[in-house]
This record gives C-alpha cells, sequence and structure tokens, in this order.
C-alpha cells in the first residue's frame, strides 16, 4: 500500500504531486519528494496547502529553482491545488544552513516520502 494513502490529500493534490515528481525524477532520478505540514501529520484541511520538500542531488540554481516553481504553479492551476515548495540541494539538506534549522529535523522525523 503506498504511503500516500495516509495523507490527507485530495484525489488533484495526489495527481499534481505524482506529475511533479514524475517529471522531476526524469531528469533527476535520486531526487526525493516528501510531504510534510499539516497534511503530513493528519491535521490538513482543505484550506491547508500542501508542503513538499523536494531534495536534489546536485545544486539548485537559479534557473532550476525557477523552473520547478513554474511547473508547480502550472500544476497548482489544472489541478486546483496549493502546492508549496522547498528545493534544496541533497548537500545542503545534510550540511547546509538547513541542516541545523527546527524544520530540518521536523521533515526528516514527520516527512512523507512521496
Amino acid at each position: 500500500m503506498s504511503k500516500t494513502v495516509s495523507l490527507n490529500l485530495t484525489e488533484n493534490e495526489k495527481q499534481a504531486i505524482e506529475e511533479l515528481a514524475s517529471s522531476i525524477r526524469k531528469e533527476f532520478p535520486l531526487a526525493r519528494l516528501l510531504v510534510f505540514g499539516s497534511r503530513a501529520v493528519g491535521r490538513g484541511d482543505e484550506e491547508s496547502d500542501t508542503d513538499l520538500l523536494i531534495v536534489l542531488p546536485c545544486p539548485v540554481t537559479l534557473n532550476l529553482r525557477h523552473s520547478i516553481v513554474e511547473k508547480v504553479f502550472y500544476l497548482n492551476l489544472a489541478h486546483c491545488c496549493n502546492i508549496s515548495v522547498l528545493i534544496v540541494s541533497e548537500k545542503d539538506w545534510r550540511e547546509g544552513n538547513l541542516s541545523v534549522l527546527p524544520i530540518h529535523d521536523f521533515i526528516e522525523e514527520e516527512g512523507i516520502p512521496f
């Protein structure tokens, strides 16, 4: 059974994230996507956004970040949802400034891989 079944996601949100994950993994097969926040811990409601961490196996350039954010924007429009992304490189996630912030530990503990 898929872990996404336990997420408090609508069918539109699941479809949008699946499309995004497929698109990202075509270019970056080792990319990790984790749903975190209220949706991951079962406290999300119809007004909640869907927080998604995207960890890439390469440096995240401004152009790459823009490209992913643009995909998310159009997926949100197409699927009538509100996905918010945090995009980082694996190195920055493990060793950078984010690695010492409380959100890092929260996502590592509560985040659900997609």
